[in-house]
């Protein structure tokens, strides 16, 4: 039987796209005949190369490529299926979801929302495309239930920090976007464009850095690993940032990581894990990690994450809270019934569920589209540009060499595609994935609820 071809597109070749779409990957490789190739976003010939029967995305919005290709594979009679990387956007109509989709349409044959929340606001915004709205649950986040992370003694040998028996992370926010160009933009975004968020966000970033630096020097046997935000560093940007962080990596106890390791694998050898606003938060909650946020100043526009942890306005605060976990196992404010409730509420109005099996709720309608392609007949046409960028980046990277392409004005942006289009970093990561994959699946019996035909609606 004539395997069916799925080509995904992601950003990069590790990262939060790829964690959404190698899930859904396993599933359609065990259960749907499927053959999966994986390209870089910006090589889109790998379309005319490949031809794929199916084309799968991390999204079709979040940037003019993911959103040029899905235009593309429209036009061809490609069918494509897509999720959201986004997926917790605010309903009170500030957020446009519509993104770099210039076009205003779903060219994917199903839009696939994480919760029932954001569904039923899309479905009222957008009645016209109703029928192809959908709850999947957020795929990205099944990861930290059907993983296996990496071990503590492991992570420490690794790091020559053997002699720490504490140790609390720490994900950073954007601070560093401030003293950049392109970052300078995005955060006035988030700002709605008042400029004097900039120095509010300035204030902020000296105070989080001075709690931090107080509790590393008064807690010198514990470890503190500092984790850099993934969107601080610009393509075109290769030089170190400055963050609420950055000035700390000279202390003996703590590390400041940038994409050493991934996000999972700080939080599982991690006691506590802090940060002043990020979504890790729910990700800790995922693995049963406790949580504080750090906020100097509290109230400023952001998600309600922070309702789900006890928030530290100052070193004392935080340090309170660091006593009590080590002295008793737990923060009694994170326990209490109230923040519970609200992680609980979080967790489904953010993500839709928190069970592993996302993946499989957004399977159901991905081998939809498998059977569909069935019977569509793709054009294939080549285009002159995308050929050129394919044959040029084959052409260049075999003399790539990192300190000479990050000084050449139209290359330096693009160091991350002569350092990843081969997707390698991705084929090593699915690899390891497959254990942990194979282990859940049996422990709860996916194959025979897939074969009796009760799966997909046992995980509705």
């Amino acid at each position: 039987m004539k395997r069916t071809k799925v080509l995904c597109f992601t950003d990069d070749a590790v990262g939060r796209d790829v964690e959404m779409l190698l899930p859904i990957r396993y599933f359609a490789e065990r259960f749907l005949n499927c053959e999966f190739f994986h390209s870089l976003n910006i090589d889109i010939h790998q379309i005319y190369r490949i031809k794929p029967d199916v084309i799968l995305q991390a999204n079709t919005i979040g940037s003019n490529l993911y959103f040029e290709i899905s235009k593309i594979v429209h036009e061809e009679n490609i069918p494509l299926f897509a999720l959201i990387s986004e997926g917790n956007f605010r309903t009170d109509g500030s957020f446009d979801y519509w993104g770099f989709n210039r076009d205003r349409k779903f060219y994917q044959d199903f839009v696939c929302c994480w919760s029932e929340r954001t569904a039923e606001f899309l479905k009222t915004k957008e009645p016209e495309s109703a029928g192809k709205i959908v709850v999947t649950g957020g795929v990205g986040f099944d990861r930290y239930t059907i993983y296996k992370f990496l071990d503590r003694a492991e992570f420490l040998k690794k790091y020559n920090k053997l002699n720490y028996k504490k140790v609390i992370g720490y994900a950073g926010w954007a601070f560093g976007k401030l003293n950049h160009p392109r970052g300078r933009d995005e955060i006035l975004f988030w700002a709605r464009g008042d400029e004097s968020k900039l120095k509010w966000i300035e204030e902020q970033r000296c105070l989080v850095r001075d709690i931090l630096r107080v509790a590393i020097e008064n807690n010198p046997d514990t470890l503190f690993v500092l984790k850099q935000h993934p969107q601080e560093n610009a393509p075109e940007r290769p030089e170190p940032v400055k963050n609420e962080m950055s000035e700390l990596a000279v202390y003996e106890n703590v590390l400041y990581l940038c994409s050493e390791e991934s996000i999972h694998d700080l939080i599982s050898v991690s006691d506590l894990w802090t940060c002043f606003e990020s979504t890790t938060a729910l990700e800790s909650w995922l693995m049963n990690k406790q949580t504080i946020f750090i906020n100097p100043e509290p109230d400023f526009n952001r998600d309600l994450l922070y309702k789900g942890s006890p928030l530290a306005k100052s070193y004392q605060e935080l340090q309170t809270m660091i006593d009590e976990f080590y002295s008793n196992g737990k923060i009694d404010c994170f326990h209490n019934s109230e923040k519970e409730t609200q992680r609980k509420e979080l967790i489904k109005n953010i993500i839709g569920f928190g069970d592993g099996f996302n993946h499989i709720r957004a399977s159901k309608y991905f081998a939809q589209t498998v059977a569909k392609s069935k019977v569509q007949n793709p054009k294939f046409k080549i285009h002159f540009w995308h050929w050129l960028v394919y044959a040029l980046i084959r052409i260049a990277a075999p003399f790539y060499n990192r300190k000479v392409f990050s000084k050449l004005y139209k290359l330096k942006k693009h160091l991350w595609v002569f350092e990843n289009y081969k997707m390698e970093k991705l084929h090593k990561l699915y690899a390891s994935y497959l254990p942990s994959f194979e282990a859940f699946y049996s422990k709860h019996g996916i194959e025979q609820k897939f074969e009796d035909g009760t799966l997909f609606n046992a995980y509705k």
